[in-house]
């Protein structure tokens, strides 16, 4: 499936989407757990090199008509490579997510994300759905260590295991003059 939106004043395609289905009139708060296989958005899953489904757990919660706050928590795993080894590695990760979604008139969903904390979304009034693809990846990216580290609790330490003596020849020369000059002083 193809989504299209726009966000400030850009146009994006999004081949695959993530999803969450809201009810047209949604009365009480309502807790829903959604799962995305790889399947569901391949392009997305390769970008963020994630592995396995994709899981949210959202509390939605009307706020007034034609608006919803859904808040809750985003878990999957990453294909990492290590900053110290260079090994790949797959690590757990879970993120906070906040979004409020109003129904407006619009012809197609809009993202802003101009907000640190809180995605807001604009979806057309008969869509009853929110594409949540491009919040996801952002906030997969935002929760990606820097250097990643496969065993960060432990100590790291560079073995060299050539038989070559620690003292480099090369520095022979350098040494010389640098005893030479002393002597001089």
């Amino acid at each position: 499936m193809q989504i299209f939106f726009a966000k400030n004043g850009l146009y994006f395609y999004i081949w695959g989407t993530l999803r969450i289905d809201l009810a047209k009139n949604l009365a009480d708060s309502t807790e829903i757990a959604v799962k995305w296989p790889s399947s569901e958005a391949p392009e997305l899953f390769e970008e963020l090199r994630l592995v396995g489904d994709l899981t949210a757990k959202v509390l939605v919660s009307p706020e007034e008509q034609g608006k919803f706050l859904l808040t809750g928590s985003l878990s999957g795993t990453q294909n990492l490579v290590c900053a110290r080894t260079l090994e790949t590695f797959e690590r757990p990760f879970s993120t906070e997510m906040v979004l409020e979604v109003v129904r407006e008139q619009v012809a197609s969903q809009e993202l802003d994300d101009e907000d640190a904390d809180v995605f807001v979304v604009r979806i057309p009034v008969n869509q009853e759905y929110v594409d949540v693809s491009e919040c996801i990846r952002q906030l997969v990216i935002l929760q990606e260590p820097m250097y990643p580290v496969k065993n960060p609790d432990e100590n790291f330490s560079f073995v060299d295991s050539s038989p070559e003596s620690l003292e480099d020849p090369r520095w022979e020369k350098l040494k010389a003059l640098k005893c030479k000059m002393e002597k001089a002083e």
